[in-house]
């Protein structure tokens, strides 16, 4: 799963596309948004997103991560792979609003017995300083920009041990594609990322 992500604004990939959407919230007038989260991006914040216009390329846009969710409290934040396209709440999503989430790295968190309390770890692409997860997003009536929910798939070998789900990680190749009108959604998942490394970050006091 994916709980909490960071966006480092070190990172010239990232800043960049924090510039983008400053410039394009500017041309449509939406000056009055909440700021884009960097550092740790909980659920409920807002986030750089990718999408892909009508015309072809690449737009950068700001959204608020989750879904309503059916109680009208808990935000929904993710979505399994495996069944999103047989959710009704996901369904129309993912099949016309695709985007890709960028992030340094995202957070998981493993028990640890020995000294009762939970360890949070970094995981990250060891290839890369940005990774891209596969989202869906859509609008809802009383936000002023769109929300979105990342995916999930399967862990990959090595970091079961941590959690059973991760994010479907894309690489460019799959990035594109994704965001493309007649992607090939399984198959995508399918090919996703599983290279990832998993650092402790002892955090005292966390429960």
């Amino acid at each position: 799963m994916c709980g909490r992500f960071f966006v480092a604004v070190d990172d010239p990939e990232l800043r960049q596309i924090l510039r983008e959407i400053e410039k394009e919230n500017k041309r449509r007038g939406l000056s009055g948004l909440p700021p884009i989260k960097t550092g740790e991006v909980f659920p409920t914040e807002h986030a750089a997103a990718v999408i892909a216009p009508a015309g072809g390329g690449r737009r950068y846009e700001q959204m608020k991560w989750g879904f309503s969710g059916f109680d009208g409290k808990r935000p929904l934040i993710n979505a399994r792979s495996e069944t999103v396209r047989e959710r009704p709440t996901f369904r129309k999503a993912v099949m016309e609003s695709r985007c890709l989430i960028p992030a340094s790295y995202y957070y998981e968190w493993m028990k640890h017995p020995a000294i009762r309390k939970k360890i949070r770890n970094i995981m990250r692409d060891p290839l890369s300083t940005t990774l891209y997860m596969a989202g869906i997003y859509r609008m809802e009536s009383y936000d002023d920009v769109p929300c979105f929910v990342i995916l999930t798939r399967k862990a990959a070998r090595g970091i079961e041990n941590i959690h059973d789900r991760m994010p479907v990680i894309l690489d460019h190749e799959e990035q594109q594609e994704w965001l493309s009108k007649d992607a090939n959604i399984p198959r995508i998942i399918e090919k996703s990322v599983e290279r990832i490394l998993s650092t402790p970050e002892d955090e005292p006091g966390l429960q």
